[in-house]
């Protein structure tokens, strides 16, 4: 997990969400600082907006539930690098 990529997730979850940057951590659930289904959608929105890209919803759907700081960080990871071997899904 890159630093950059957990700080913006953190940026977004504070300025966007109101969230106390206290408790947030890699390994926190969601759910657990507040965001419901429909707000974790919003958030899924606002990271794709932040990261300029598209989340396919079976890499990170947010109706399920579970989903730490640490899997968004890695999804997004994993789509960057897709982006720039060439390899990223076409829009």
């Amino acid at each position: 997990m890159h630093t950059d990529t957990y700080t913006t997730l953190c940026s977004v979850l504070e300025q966007k969400f109101h969230v106390d940057p206290a408790r947030l951590s890699p390994s926190i659930c969601l759910e657990e600082i507040g965001l419901d289904s429909l707000s974790l959608m919003e958030f899924v929105f606002n990271v794709e907006d932040a990261f300029h890209l598209r989340i396919p919803e079976d890499l990170l759907d947010p109706r399920q539930g579970g989903i730490t700081l640490q899997h968004v960080c890695e999804v997004i990871e994993g789509l960057q690098a897709g982006s720039t071997t060439g390899a990223g899904a076409g829009t």
